[in-house]
């Protein structure tokens, strides 16, 4: 049965297949979509999107413990985010790439202290250590292949 509970770790371990599956089409000599273009382009894109959305995360955790909270977590987590929105726009894809890899590294660095204050739970971090590991790993080999 899905729970409140189970269903976060459901939507954010499916949140990883599509990263998967861009590292396996380059792997398997597919480099373009018709109608949608590079695959090497599509995952960074999509890739931005997630740490567009944790960076969210950070500033609605801010938001909601705004006293308890540390103060540069919100603003930190969103330069973070601005920098890998223009990385997209003004660097290569393998160097854009390598900085939304520095920015998932970075931001599950932030869950972290957010898991040892107890603003976030056990489960929820080693959920995100671990998805955050099939990203990083699927974004590397797709850099190295594209």
């Amino acid at each position: 049965m899905l729970t409140k509970n189970n269903l976060y770790i459901l939507v954010t371990y499916a949140g990883a297949l599509p990263f998967i599956a861009c590292a396996m089409m380059l792997y398997s000599g597919i480099d373009t979509l018709e109608g949608l273009g590079s695959v090497s382009n599509i995952s960074a894109v999509f890739a931005l999107i997630i740490v567009s959305f944790i960076a969210g995360l950070h500033l609605g955790t801010y938001l909601f413990y705004r006293t308890q909270t540390p103060k540069p977590l919100f603003i930190i987590s969103n330069i973070i985010a601005a920098i890998a929105w223009i990385s997209l726009l003004v660097a290569n894809v393998k160097v854009a790439i390598a900085i939304l890899i520095f920015a998932f590294i970075y931001l599950l660095l932030v869950d972290y202290l957010l898991k040892r204050e107890l603003f976030i739970s056990k489960s929820y971090f080693n959920t995100r250590l671990i998805v955050t590991l099939i990203t990083t790993g699927s974004l590397l080999l797709t850099s190295s292949i594209s």
